[in-house]
């Protein structure tokens, strides 16, 4: 059998932010319990399925030998043209935005078919490895039920390419894609007419990181913003004020330190910023704090619930 690599943030939680580890072809066809070349939802798993499902092209709920080809012959963040953005599922469209300074921005955008209200806009920043667990998450039958809502993950591509410039690791040195993408997000709030009182933002990992850089640069956007095990500089603290925060962090994480959100809280409340901010910190956890942070039911009843006021 031909040997690939495939990255494993499509495959498992807990990837380090600037690591490259992969596992080959071989292993990964272990999981083809019926030998028929392909791998479904449930020889995967839900977990590894959570990771893989943006390479669905076609939402069959099975990758095919092409589908495989793509996935693993791409390394970290570098997403085929038939991948969704944010490793969003077919419930999503993939489209492109080309911003005044000439640079294309992807995004996987999820607009309810049944849309007769104007609705609030969740934009969901995926992490290194490439995924969003909040975006399909938001997407699903059961949440849209109880939270209808437009959904935008946009990718972030490239190996120098950040959500936003930052002083953690390589960041300072990479190019931000934050101009393309805000103004990507006014032009899918203007064509899905959004409720622009009640667009929130969130992202995992590098995504994390993004969040806290955006709403610094973009308070005036965001009614509220949930970081997830992200970290920034704590003077810009002051500049977020008017978004309701709550981050979530593992008390173990390895790859983005926890300091790196109760530094941010505790400045956020040094700063007299309003609404006060909400923390979670989830005891002996890693990296992967996301899975548990967008299970946290009271989040989201909490995060619909903010609507941007003038300051």
């Amino acid at each position: 059998m031909r040997t690939f690599l495939v990255s494993l943030p499509f495959l498992l939680c807990g990837l380090a932010l600037a690591k490259d580890d992969g596992i080959n072809a071989d292993r990964l066809m272990t999981k083809d319990t019926n030998k028929d070349g392909k791998l479904s939802k449930e020889e995967l798993g839900e977990q590894f399925w959570k990771r893989s499902s943006g390479f669905d092209a076609n939402g069959d709920g099975v990758l095919d030998a092409k589908e495989l080809e793509a996935m693993v012959g791409k390394g970290r963040r570098g997403k085929p043209e038939q991948a969704r953005p944010g490793a969003a599922n077919a419930a999503f469209d993939v489209r492109e935005f080309k911003a005044t300074d000439d640079q294309t921005l992807r995004y996987s955008l999820f607009v309810p078919k049944e849309k007769t209200e104007t609705l609030p806009l969740v934009l969901c920043l995926h992490g290194a490895g490439g995924g969003t667990d909040a975006a399909n998450l938001l997407a699903s039958n059961p949440m849209q039920a109880k939270h209808p809502c437009i959904v935008m993950a946009p990718a972030c591509d490239g190996k120098w390419t950040r959500w936003a410039k930052s002083e953690f690791r390589s960041g300072k040195d990479a190019r931000s894609v934050m101009p393309e993408l805000m103004e990507a997000l006014k032009a899918v709030s203007a064509g899905t007419k959004a409720d622009v009182s009640r667009i929130y933002i969130t992202g995992q990992s590098m995504g994390g990181v993004g969040t806290w850089g955006i709403i610094a640069s973009h308070a005036d956007t965001f009614a509220a913003a949930v970081p997830v095990c992200g970290i920034w500089q704590a003077e810009d603290a002051p500049k977020m004020n008017g978004v309701a925060i709550w981050a979530f962090h593992g008390e173990k994480d390895e790859a983005v330190p926890v300091a790196g959100s109760r530094d941010m809280i505790e400045a956020l409340k040094q700063a007299g910023v309003k609404p006060e901010p909400k923390y979670t910190e989830f005891a002996g956890v890693g990296h992967g704090s996301w899975g548990q942070a967008y299970a946290t039911a009271e989040l989201w009843e909490w995060m619909f619930a903010q609507r941007k006021t003038k300051r």
